[in-house]
């Protein structure tokens, strides 16, 4: 099997429910994984990093898909931000991400 976002997706959100410890504030959970991800990378190994940041990709998607969105959305906002700040600078044009989050709601 072949494992594209989408199918990651899917499997992350199946995984997802109630009893998790952290489903009324995924944040939490986010935020808990992104300092484990900085404390792998301070006397972890390679290894640990990976398995720190695979966690903080299933908060990531699973976060998204609670907003309505995805992963394949959120990569694709991403994609366009850097590619404006590329073309125009630092600063990014605001109103055009406002669309973007407008047209998925």
């Amino acid at each position: 099997m072949k494992l594209t976002n989408e199918v990651y997706s899917k499997l992350a959100v199946e995984f997802f429910n109630d009893n998790h410890k952290n489903s009324k504030e995924l944040h939490v959970g986010l935020l808990e994984e992104a300092h484990e991800v900085k404390e792998a990378i301070k006397v972890g190994t390679r290894k640990d990093l990976l398995d720190e940041l695979g966690d903080v990709l299933w908060y990531v998607t699973v976060m998204a898909h609670c907003e309505g969105s995805s992963l394949s959305k959120l990569m694709m906002y991403t994609l366009e931000k850097l590619e404006d700040r590329r073309l125009n600078g630092k600063k990014s044009n605001t109103k055009r991400y406002l669309t973007l989050k407008n047209n998925e709601e």
